[in-house]
């Protein structure tokens, strides 16, 4: 490996560190609170080390956040390279929509609470201007790939036209968020409700995916004559694709059942 190589990749990794080290700093902090000074002493860098790289703590942020976010247009990439049932497509870009959210907790809440426009208003460098403008154009590129996913669904009728197909995105993308800021790492979801969090997000949005389906079968019968068949074909596909998807939940449920049968023996014991 040549000096010039071994020191780009020295870089590489030295940015990588202060950019997960500001992601700790933010989840705990947020975005206004946080300082380069706590990026610096948790990345155990010094601070001009941290201008290096990035020109200001908005500027890290939005860095943080593109790279996020590029991260999870390239999942949506690779899964719609890979021909498939359009809903076994469409829950494949959930699932990394949800890996998403997990891992970008954070940063999801900053931008709930600051507001891009916000954030927008403050910036003065011209580097920082145009690291925002990628954060937006990636969230654009998302939005436009998980649309993409929802149309296929939407155009052979596995899911009604109630509404246009910008809609009806927006609305499966909202059933996710919503669920999603429901369960915080605190406990006052399970408090309140008495449920378990955990996939809850996944729950939630199979939910409205079945009721959506049954909605389409619904107004699929009451057509005319002449659409028969593309109704029993929709049918057909839907219970295919939903079996699919039903077994390893069936599993699921029954290693959940089998764990509890033994805890329970474990307690009378």
């Amino acid at each position: 490996m040549s000096v010039q190589e071994r020191k780009k990749r020295e870089r590489s990794a030295r940015r990588q560190t202060i950019l997960e080290a500001a992601a700790s700093v933010f989840a705990k902090h947020g975005l206004d609170s946080a300082t380069i000074e706590m990026v610096a002493r948790e990345a155990e860098v010094a601070v001009g080390t941290i201008y290096l790289y990035f020109s200001s703590r908005d500027d890290l942020f939005l860095q943080l956040t593109a790279e996020r976010v590029e991260t999870l247009t390239a999942n949506y990439t690779k899964i719609q390279s890979v021909p498939q049932e359009p809903l076994a497509e469409l829950r494949a870009m959930a699932a990394a929509y949800i890996e998403y959210l997990h891992n970008s907790r954070e940063l999801f809440l900053i931008h709930q609470s600051v507001g891009s426009a916000r954030i927008r208003k403050r910036l003065k460098r011209k580097s920082e201007i145009e690291h925002y403008n990628r954060v937006i154009s990636l969230g654009h590129q998302a939005f436009a790939q998980w649309q993409a996913a929802v149309g296929r669904v939407y155009e052979i009728g596995l899911i009604p036209n109630v509404m246009d197909l910008a809609t009806t995105t927006s609305v499966l993308w909202a059933s996710l968020n919503g669920a999603f800021l429901l369960t915080g790492p605190d406990n006052t979801f399970r408090e309140l409700t008495g449920l378990n969090p955990d996939n809850f997000v996944e729950r939630a949005f199979e939910f409205h995916l079945n009721a959506a389906q049954a909605l389409a079968v619904h107004h699929q019968s009451n057509g005319n004559g002449s659409h028969a068949k593309h109704r029993k074909s929709n049918r057909t596909r839907i219970a295919r694709v939903n079996g699919a998807a039903e077994k390893p939940r069936a599993e699921n449920k029954s290693t959940e059942e089998k764990g509890s049968q033994q805890n329970s023996a474990a307690a009378e014991a």
